[in-house]
């Protein structure tokens, strides 16, 4: 498990290694990683989700930091590029000298979670999805799907998991469940 200082030495080492290749990066940050890091809502996360820019670099500069830490193939990852959005919103987190950190914006991470979000003990995104519409005072279905809307097609969004083809209205209990008390 990857706690947020944890994560902040593998960026610092990303950066480093970027530098020595002389390249510059970005890394788009979502998930847990976003969680644990950012909002201090969690201790650790398993791994960091993120979009890689430039991926291939990105990429191999992760592999050498892995082999050299210790960590499993996927600890820097980028499978979590499909639930971009065109019209998300992100933000510069952190600057180092050749890796740019951006965290979505809380509404943005919000709709992420609720497209991908899985159900079950081992994951976390009701909790996430809980906290989100708290820090955002989101107490209405309407309003969340307001929120969810700019960035997806109701359609596809559903508390039931990933591309479920039910519009979220039609869950409107469920999430109500999840709305700030």
């Amino acid at each position: 498990m990857l706690t947020a200082g944890r994560i902040r030495q593998l960026l610092e080492a990303m950066n480093h290694e970027l530098a020595s290749d002389g390249i510059r990066g970005e890394l788009f940050l979502a998930r847990g990683a976003v969680m644990c890091l950012v909002f201090h809502a969690r201790e650790a996360t398993k791994d960091i989700d993120a979009l890689l820019v430039p991926a291939s670099e990105l990429r191999r500069a992760a592999q050498r930091v892995g082999e050299r830490e210790g960590l499993p193939p996927g600890w820097l990852n980028d499978a979590v590029k499909g639930f971009f959005s065109q019209a998300g919103r992100f933000e510069v987190y952190e600057e180092m000298s050749h890796l740019r950190i951006f965290a979505p914006h809380p509404e943005y991470l919000l709709a992420m979670k609720c497209l991908a979000m899985r159900l079950g003990e081992e994951f976390k995104d009701r909790e996430d999805v809980a906290l989100l519409l708290k820090m955002l005072g989101i107490r209405q279905v309407q309003d969340a799907e307001t929120a969810l809307a700019r960035y997806y097609p109701l359609e596809i969004v559903s508390p039931q998991g990933v591309w479920k083809q039910e519009p979220l209205r039609i869950h409107g209990l469920a999430w109500l469940a999840l709305l700030p008390q």
